[in-house]
């Protein structure tokens, strides 16, 4: 008997961890797109690969990006230079949702437009731009317009 009620509050608890899991939403498209904006400030280019469609993949296998995108840094220097990654504003539709983010580092304020899609595995970056009309804030020195 107390075998059957230990299997029972077992099967009880696969089945709750399995509802749960299956109605989790994920990260929520604001923090995706803050989580893009750390890593491009870390150098973090797996993890940029990782949250970013192909469009923003420039046609390269995981491990071609991410040596690209080293050589390309190669002389940046590492470690964070943003102070504040904030949202500004975002509208999010159905199945994709446009992220205003504004980097704030060493005084100076850059905005970029942060596209997402929702695609099978949650939010995910399709576009990145320096956002027009950043007026006479300042691009900090790391940033660039994307990927690419």
């Amino acid at each position: 008997m107390p075998l059957a009620i230990a299997i029972g509050v077992i099967v009880a608890l696969l089945v709750f961890m399995l509802w749960a899991i299956a109605h989790e939403k994920g990260p929520s498209a604001p923090d995706v797109a803050i989580g893009y904006e750390r890593a491009w400030d870390e150098l973090d280019f797996g993890l940029l690969w990782d949250m970013s469609g192909p469009e923003l993949r420039d046609g390269l296998r995981r491990d071609q990006f991410i040596a690209a995108k080293r050589a390309a840094y190669a002389n940046e220097p590492r470690g964070r230079v943003a102070e504040h990654v904030d949202i500004d504003t975002f509208v999010e539709g159905n199945q994709s949702a446009l992220v205003v983010t504004r980097v704030t580092a060493e005084g100076a304020t850059v905005r970029n437009d942060v596209l997402l899609e929702r695609r099978a595995n949650g939010w995910t970056v399709v576009g990145y731009s320096l956002r027009p009309g950043n007026g006479t804030d300042a691009e900090p020195a790391r940033r660039d317009d994307g990927p690419a």
